[in-house]
């Protein structure tokens, strides 16, 4: 119990950090697309003071002198990491925000989601696949039970954090209750798991599916629940994310 309430501490501590790094997003550019870019990520148009970079080109532009982008953007076509077909509000969060939040540094994800509302769901989402593909490489381990403590940690700091970007105020006592409702949820989940582990022939790849599976949707339901104002999803709504988050899984498993 005492381990627990430890590691519980620590992961709080370490969410806490990450929510009180600062992240300032910028665009530069000098063409319209560069307005319409920073008014879509509500980016500051000045590089003053910002840690997160993105340059959008003009035909024949190059980056600024002195200016290290994480990104640079062309449109139509250009020498850009992204090139974007136009600037609506689709192209922007399909083709340009899952491209940024791979090249940002992950230190700056969870303080990203925190102060920009439309990087909100998209870090969410990254953070979530991040801590599913870990928990895979650790179900997967042939040593029943050995697992536990990794995973769960895992999955307490992934809710903390999605916590954290739709701005929730983490405390222990907070935190110990979202890691309970995580803890209950899931628990036949963890029973599962260790059981596959049994099988002989393909044991070792269920265990990584199951638990691939069981954070994307303890994940997604986590998102939802802080997107409508700390309301559970419905049972039938759980339903239909556990199912897309086994078919994903299955899908994860076929390409390793």
């Amino acid at each position: 119990m005492i381990t627990n309430i430890r590691n519980l501490y620590k992961i709080l501590s370490e969410s806490r950090t990450a929510a009180e790094r600062r992240a300032t997003l910028a665009v530069l550019g000098d063409s319209p697309a560069a307005d319409e870019i920073a008014a879509v990520l509500g980016a500051q148009r000045s590089v003053r003071g910002a840690e997160v970079v993105i340059c959008v080109l003009g035909p024949g532009e190059s980056t600024p002198s002195g200016v290290e982008p994480v990104l640079t953007v062309s449109i139509g076509s250009g020498p850009g990491d992204v090139v974007l077909a136009g600037t609506t509000e689709q192209d922007i969060r399909e083709d340009l925000i899952p491209r940024l939040l791979d090249e940002v540094d992950e230190d700056y994800l969870l303080p990203l989601g925190r102060a920009y509302e439309s990087l909100r769901r998209p870090v969410c989402e990254k953070i979530v696949r991040n801590n599913a593909r870990q928990n895979a490489v650790i179900g997967a381990l042939p040593i029943p039970g050995a697992d536990m403590p990794v995973m769960t940690a895992n999955q307490a700091r992934m809710v903390l954090s999605i916590a954290a970007v739709y701005g929730e105020e983490l405390s222990l006592e907070r935190a110990r209750e979202l890691v309970g409702v995580v803890a209950a949820g899931f628990g036949l989940r963890a029973l599962s798991r260790q059981l596959v582990k049994f099988i002989p022939f393909g044991g070792w790849a269920a265990a990584a599916a199951i638990a691939y599976s069981g954070t994307l949707a303890m994940g997604r339901a986590s998102i939802l629940y802080f997107e409508r104002g700390k309301e559970m999803p419905g049972e039938e709504e759980m339903e239909r994310i556990r199912a897309q988050a086994e078919e994903e899984a299955r899908r994860y498993g076929g390409g390793r």
